[in-house]
């Protein structure tokens, strides 16, 4: 039997009297990933960013490993938890943004073992060991000492990848990581994202890449207008759906 890493129910999210999220359902089981789809404006990156906890979200629970995130709920009443908690919450995934986020004064290593040293407490000694394994897994081995600034979009991306990981999150959350590089350096960070699904790392991917969406997936997922219009395997999804919407958003897309 599966297990169940993450269960989003009847998620909802409203940016004043806009609401984005309109009662998401979702699961994610260990080893998946999977790719969510959709029109700009769908929901795609607010449903990842209320996952990772950085947007509040307003009705619906997340659930990582069977435990409820960002809120308790007594009696009917919903309390987003402290600060602290959060934090902890968060530290669950490990979400990696459109633009790179990496220190500029800090070298691609420094960059990777700052958190493993300062948040999770290892020695200068692991924390190396841990960053130079990641630097490896996503083809930067002779990169440590280098500065973002002295790499490639391309290679700030593959850093960033690392970074993440590095925390040994249960789930990876990619929020269009291509997006921001150019054409001839998308390939060689998608390639690193498929090798890690292929590993069986549990992910999550909002992406624009179709061709990638569908070969990386175990599942897909079109969301439109703040729900999910469509969900099934990669075949089901861009080969044989009569959903209007979707057949409308790929005509759209390069596949």
């Amino acid at each position: 039997m599966s297990e169940r890493v993450l269960e989003i129910s009847n998620l909802q999210k409203s940016y004043g009297d806009n609401q984005v999220l309109k009662g998401v359902d979702l699961t994610l089981n260990k080893g998946e990933a999977v790719s969510i789809i959709g029109s700009s404006g769908s929901g795609k990156t607010t449903l990842l960013r209320c996952v990772n906890l950085l947007e509040e979200f307003h009705g619906g629970t997340v659930k990582i490993a069977d435990k409820a995130i960002g809120y308790t709920e007594t009696n009917g009443k919903r309390t987003r938890i402290s600060n602290r908690e959060i934090t902890k919450d968060r530290a669950l995934t490990g979400m990696v943004f459109q633009s790179f986020n990496l220190f500029p004064h800090l070298t691609a290593l420094q960059n990777i073992t700052l958190s493993l040293k300062k948040v999770q407490k290892k020695s200068n000694v692991e924390a190396l060991e841990i960053a130079n394994h990641w630097l490896e897994r996503v083809g930067l081995p002779d990169r440590g000492d280098s500065f973002p600034g002295q790499l490639s979009g391309g290679q700030q991306q593959r850093v960033a990848i690392a970074r993440a990981i590095a925390m040994n999150p249960l789930i990876m959350l990619f929020d269009e990581v291509t997006s921001a590089l150019d054409p001839e350096l998308i390939n060689e960070v998608l390639d690193v994202i498929k090798a890690l699904a292929g590993d069986g790392m549990t992910m999550l991917i909002v992406t624009h890449e179709m061709r990638f969406a569908y070969e990386v997936s175990k599942k897909v997922i079109f969301m439109n207008e703040g729900v999910i219009g469509v969900e099934g395997t990669p075949d089901e999804v861009f080969k044989n759906s009569n959903n209007e919407r979707l057949v409308a958003f790929l005509k759209n897309t390069k596949f």
